[in-house]
């Protein structure tokens, strides 16, 4: 994919996918930039939503969207090791978002700092006891287990109930008994199966020899568009349905364009 958006950046339009996508290229290039092969392209935001101001950091591996949860989660925690805030995490395939509830929340953030390979697997494992995602995983393990209880043949125990009573069990283990087999099972299971831990190793690796990229933004660009997108469709309470929510942020994008 980088190959592909170097080439496009270089006037090379190699194949009419890369034709059709040609106007939103040349818009990428020209708010923020069009990585290259070499390049981690990191792009900044600030928004305003009624009185609270929030701070996007978006970063571009192109890595495919269990690593980039991985090295959401991965930076997340380093970054909350520095300074007490509280992050949203949002990926996709091209890359991931953190989103901070305050103004110029990552002005001074060392992107190669957060995504260094060092002390890997122990952030990792911590990172995921501060995120949703080894209780997300630990839920199926209760389940199985018989942990929690599933109701009658005929009257299940409705979706909240049980999600609630593996919550409960997740933080109990966690927070006194760190040893448990159930949980470490959990960690094992989210960095094999969600977060490919081998790629994720692979991929900072890579990241090491790349130039990082920093740009600040007016406004949000194409790159970033899905994951704002991403983000709205997971969160949002709203009464728009979430094609009305899109067709009003590409009405207003496109009239900025």
């Amino acid at each position: 994919m980088l190959r592909k958006l170097a080439g496009a950046r270089d006037g090379r339009d190699d194949g009419p996918e890369m034709v059709a996508v040609r106007p939103v290229l040349e818009l990428q290039g020209k708010w923020p930039a069009v990585p290259g092969a070499d390049e981690l392209l990191v792009e900044r935001l600030q928004t305003r939503e009624g009185r609270t101001r929030y701070s996007h950091l978006f970063v571009y591996p192109f890595a495919g969207k269990l690593v980039h949860q991985g090295l959401a989660a991965l930076a997340a925690y380093r970054l909350s090791r520095v300074q007490a805030i509280t992050f949203t995490l949002t990926a996709n395939d091209y890359g991931f978002e953190l989103l901070a509830p305050e103004r110029d929340a990552f002005a001074d953030v060392d992107v190669m700092a957060l995504l260094s390979t060092d002390n890997l697997l122990d952030d990792i494992v911590a990172g995921l006891n501060e995120s949703e995602m080894a209780q997300r995983q630990f839920r199926e393990i209760a389940r199985v287990a018989g942990l929690v209880f599933q109701g009658f043949p005929g009257r299940p125990q409705k979706a909240r109930h049980l999600q609630a009573s593996s919550s409960m069990l997740y933080e109990v283990f966690r927070k006194y008994d760190a040893g448990n087999l159930l949980l470490a099972q959990a960690h094992r299971e989210v960095l094999s199966r969600q977060l490919e831990q081998s790629r994720l190793q692979r991929t900072l690796e890579q990241l090491t020899a790349q130039r990082v990229v920093v740009k600040d933004m007016p406004r949000p660009s194409p790159l970033c568009f899905p994951l704002l997108v991403e983000r709205l469709q997971a969160s949002t309470l709203t009464s728009e349905s979430l094609a009305e929510q899109v067709r009003k942020m590409t009405v207003w994008a496109e009239s900025e364009a």
